[in-house]
């Protein structure tokens, strides 16, 4: 587990169910912990890796909402439940 990621959560205040969650879905997915990680030391946006069509800037870019951990969150929704993160991109993230 990241260093850098957990103090970043732990700084945030993110309740233990939570963290717990957010840190094996990034667990699973190496590339984009290491982004996040980059992100929080350094405030910029790699795109080193894209996922169905969208790299983490692109993302950042469709909402102020999804600045920073949110848009490593939508990366692995992207990845892992595809047509439903469209979904929410298309419908302009509208919260029920």
């Amino acid at each position: 587990m990241s260093k850098v990621i957990r103090e970043y959560y732990e700084e945030a205040g993110v309740q233990p169910f939570l963290f717990e969650e957010k840190i094996q879905k990034l667990n699973n997915n190496s590339d984009i912990l290491q982004e996040f990680e980059y992100w929080i030391q350094n405030h910029k946006y790699v795109d080193g890796i894209k996922v169905e069509g969208y790299s983490a800037s692109e993302i950042a870019s469709l909402s102020p909402y999804l600045e920073g951990e949110g848009t490593f969150m939508l990366l692995i929704e992207l990845r892992e439940n595809p047509e439903k993160a469209k979904k929410r991109i298309k419908n302009g993230f509208k919260i029920k």
